[in-house]
């Protein structure tokens, strides 16, 4: 397995800044880790780049519509750029039931003229990804006492702690995050990278997206379909 410091030294020879016998300066190492941080930043707010959907749940509280998402957050996990579903879960009968919502647009969220509107379930969720911790609103917000939510939310691979860290991530990886940084530390050693190293630097982030590509189901306008849990509240009230 590889570490940090093995794809820095990787980058600065496919640049032609090192030979395959010689090993880097502490320094030029530094330089390397900085900026392979600064691209994992990046590629944290790129939907495919990241190969994770984390399902992660919380309590939600009778009378509470809105939930902040983040590291020591409501929802206690890293801060998503985007959401996928947002899902109650109802714990009165046995098996729990999970129910999907509906999404709402900023558009739509806008819309809604009764935002403090109570109901015994949800139908929908808006998220707005404010910073440190974005900021989930379930609507109508909910009454019942026996929900909890689930969050389906990419999370990406994070920065690493040092140049001694072991990288472990999927495969095609790490040859992108070579090729890559390469480009992205060129200039500071004053370095210009071949035609070849530009092509493989493209052609390995062209992997690693078409490999992240998630089918999903067809979409529909929300107009046109019954939205959120009303066929479970129909269920409940013994309608169905």
């Amino acid at each position: 397995m590889s570490t940090v410091s093995d794809l820095c030294q990787s980058a600065l020879e496919d640049l032609g800044v090192l030979g395959s016998a010689e090993t880097m300066e502490s320094g030029d190492l530094q330089t390397c880790f900085k900026s392979l941080n600064q691209l994992m930043d990046q590629w944290a707010s790129e939907r495919l780049t990241i190969y994770t959907i984390t399902r992660t749940t919380w309590t939600i509280v009778s009378g509470t519509g809105g939930y902040t998402v983040g590291t020591g957050g409501t929802v206690n996990r890293a801060r998503p750029t985007y959401i996928q579903h947002v899902n109650f879960i109802d714990t009165s009968p046995a098996p729990d039931v999970e129910i999907q919502l509906a999404p709402l647009t900023d558009d739509e969220w806008s819309r809604v003229s009764l935002k403090a509107l109570t109901s015994t379930l949800p139908t929908s969720w808006y998220y707005n990804p404010t910073y440190p911790t974005g900021t989930l609103e379930l609507w109508p917000v909910p009454t019942s006492s026996t929900l909890q939510g689930a969050i389906y939310a990419p999370t990406a691979a994070t920065q690493f702690a040092a140049t001694s860290t072991s990288v472990s991530l999927p495969p095609g990886y790490e040859r992108m995050i070579v090729k890559n940084l390469a480009l992205e530390v060129a200039a500071k050693f004053g370095a210009v990278p071949s035609p070849g190293i530009i092509q493989a630097a493209a052609d390995a982030m062209a992997t690693i997206k078409r490999a992240n590509i998630r089918e999903s189901d067809l979409g529909f306008d929300s107009a046109l379909i019954r939205k959120g849990n009303s066929s479970y509240a129909a269920f409940l009230a013994g309608n169905l």
